[in-house]
């Protein structure tokens, strides 16, 4: 049988905002472990551009509205909406106003933590809003507690904003299927979402297959209970009326890119994303630049880095979540919430990973391109601890009553320490984080997984070369941006004078990120310094990430011979 489904009440959302708060905090603390990712120095560069922009607009609006002008701050980066980038321009600009951040980047990084922080609170509401609030407080634990998840959360980047704008479109859409007012929201919510990335595209198509089935389903059931029975579900869909009238014009108004020559614009960012450029990716030892991709690959990539725990508890809410409709289609008289939650909940979950799936789909940003899904996949977890709750309970009989408060904690601790010491071993080589079904790092090393990309990795190495280069020096930074190396210096970690150089002669230290498509570079340099032996070699958990070599012929490094 389907229960009505739970209230929420303001103790959640002291709860989903406790937890926002903590994790943000968190998130804070362990930013300046990670150097700037390759995406984010352009992100950077964007936020910096709009804010000039933004003051341009305060001293002089005319000027700022033509499109001479718009053009010269929002060309940076304008295959992308805008919104977050604002966001970040407004970090940037509070920070430099009012100092509010101990480092440059934290601005930029903030917006990111505050989506994280912020999807918590949300994944907690949804849950206990379709299953208690149990289910939703363990979902979002779970959530908070994936180490790719942890990782994208600390960054200057739209992964964490657009799965925070699709969770709240889903939860705007359930309960507008008998409100006009969350109608409106939905609209409002999913304007939010196009404004923020293009996974927001498929929503529309996700929701209306899901009304589809419920008004299927809830026909079905009227004419099953007999005389006097009422469908409970009208017909008109509101919330795609409200999608379809607020989304769009808030993408443009949001975007001053858009404000001019506005259908070819957006024909042209509709066509950058159809006909994405195609990186590469590693995968069981093979490097893919070109479709067709491995349909398996989003899969396995979640079997392999989402932790074991979290993804049993997820496969005993699906089987739960299954059978709860199969029996409702056996007996619809007892099905007795016509907004079929379940099935919206299965549709988000898959439909992300399904779209991935496609042989043609580029796959080069790693698990980050359908973290949309994970909110539901983390309350899937949280439904099957609640089972699992129910027959420990069941076990333990009259000897129960005297645990009844302190059960749920001791076993929801039990269940998340796994993965909480798996999120705090990957940090901060998040990107090089695999669990046990890949045989953690050494495993997924043997089985030829990718191991980092973005190379981010560069900032655990600051220590190393302040000390290797005390009177400063040019070092060749492989697959770091110049921008993000130099952001290094912005946030205080390494010295002005220690410089990226793109000329591999003349550097006085050389990386190599350990990437497949990198294992050219390690020859180069071989070739070029006249020596195979790395003065350094980072590595996590055994495996080599970056391998630091020494160019004799610079004497910037003490001890070097010249060939």
């Amino acid at each position: 049988m389907t229960l009505p489904p739970p209230a929420v009440e303001r103790r959640d959302h002291a709860i989903g905002a406790l937890l926002c708060v903590l994790y943000v905090a968190l998130l804070l603390l362990t930013a300046s472990d990670l150097g700037l990712a390759r995406d984010e120095s352009m992100y950077v560069h964007a936020a910096e551009s709009y804010a000039g922009w933004f003051e341009r607009l305060f001293a002089d609006p005319g000027a700022a509205l033509t499109q001479p002008v718009i053009d010269h701050h929002y060309r940076v980066n304008h295959e992308h909406p805008a919104l977050v980038k604002t966001l970040f321009a407004f970090a940037y600009l509070a920070d430099r106003e009012l100092s509010l951040f101990t480092r440059h980047s934290l601005p930029f990084r903030f917006v990111g933590m505050l989506s994280a922080g912020l999807l918590l609170w949300l994944v907690h509401i949804f849950g206990a809003r379709l299953y208690g609030r149990r289910v939703g407080l363990f979902a979002a634990l779970c959530m908070a507690l994936m180490p790719r998840v942890f990782y994208h959360a600390h960054l200057d980047a739209f992964d964490l904003p657009i799965t925070l704008a699709v969770t709240a479109v889903g939860y705007c859409y359930l309960r507008a299927l008998n409100s006009l007012r969350w109608s409106v929201l939905t609209g409002l919510c999913f304007g939010l979402a196009l404004s923020t990335k293009h996974n927001s595209w498929i929503l529309p198509g996700i929701f209306a297959i899901h009304f589809a089935i419920a008004v299927a389903l809830d026909r079905r059931r009227a004419r099953h209970v007999g005389t006097g029975a009422v469908p409970r579900l009208g017909a008109r869909p509101d919330w795609l009326i409200a999608m379809v009238l607020l989304g769009p014009p808030m993408l443009v108004g949001s975007w001053p890119w858009m404000w001019h020559d506005t259908l070819s614009r957006l024909n042209a960012y509709a066509a950058f994303h159809l006909h994405h450029d195609y990186y590469n990716i590693a995968y069981f030892g093979e490097n893919h630049f070109w479709p067709p991709f491995p349909i398996s690959f989003p899969w396995v990539m979640t079997l392999y880095t989402v932790p074991v725990t979290t993804l049993l508890l997820a496969a005993v809410g699906l089987t739960l979540v299954i059978r709860g409709r199969l029996a409702a289609l056996r007996d619809p008289a007892a099905d007795h919430d016509p907004k079929q939650p379940a099935v919206l909940l299965l549709g988000l979950l898959l439909a992300p990973l399904v779209l991935i799936s496609l042989p043609s789909t580029p796959i080069f940003g790693g698990t980050k391109h359908w973290f949309t899904a994970y909110p539901f996949l983390a309350i899937l977890a949280g439904l099957g601890f609640d089972r699992l709750l129910e027959v420990v309970g069941a076990w333990l009989g009259e000897r129960s009553a005297r645990w009844r408060r302190a059960l749920p904690a001791l076993i929801g601790s039990w269940l998340l320490l796994p993965a909480a010491v798996e999120t705090a071993h990957s940090h901060p080589f998040g990107l090089s984080h695999y669990g046990f079904a890949a045989g953690f790092v050494p495993g997924s090393a043997d089985r030829g997984m990718n191991r980092q990309f973005w190379g981010f990795t560069t900032g655990s190495l600051a220590p190393f070369l302040y000390e290797t280069l005390p009177q400063g020096g040019r070092v060749y930074v492989c697959d770091m941006t110049h921008a993000a190396f130099r952001q290094l210096a912005h946030d205080g970690l390494l010295p002005d004078n220690i410089v990226p150089t793109a000329d591999l002669a003349r550097a006085d230290l050389a990386l190599v990120h350990h990437e497949h498509h990198f294992a050219e570079v390690d020859y180069q340099i071989w070739t070029s310094f006249g020596s195979s032996q790395p003065l350094k070699v980072l590595s996590y958990d055994g495996v080599p990430i970056i391998s630091v070599y020494a160019n004799p012929a610079s004497g910037a490094v003490s001890g070097l011979k010249g060939p």
